[in-house]
């Protein structure tokens, strides 16, 4: 929720985030199609160090406006209307 990181990118859309209806921001930090987190994994061992490292990533991007964390960007669902 803290730091506001859409307020940091200042108007540009954030990079590697997933789209999402409720507040803060949803980083892309795993591929669920892939299994590369399972639910019974440590976070001290998965969420923390890979948060950290997206971090990194997107403090990097404030600057040079390209993001160097490579990983696929997430491509948004377009929603069904019934």
């Amino acid at each position: 929720m803290s730091p506001d990181l859409p307020s940091l990118a200042e108007g540009r859309p954030l990079p590697h985030v997933y789209r999402h209806d409720e507040a803060g921001t949803k980083l892309c930090l795993w591929l669920p199609r892939k299994n590369e987190w399972l639910p019974q994994m440590p976070l001290r061992e998965t969420y923390f160090p890979w948060t950290s490292e997206w971090l990194n990533y997107f403090e990097e991007w404030l600057v040079t406006d390209e993001w160097s964390g490579g990983g696929e960007h997430p491509v948004p669902k377009r929603k069904r209307w019934a």
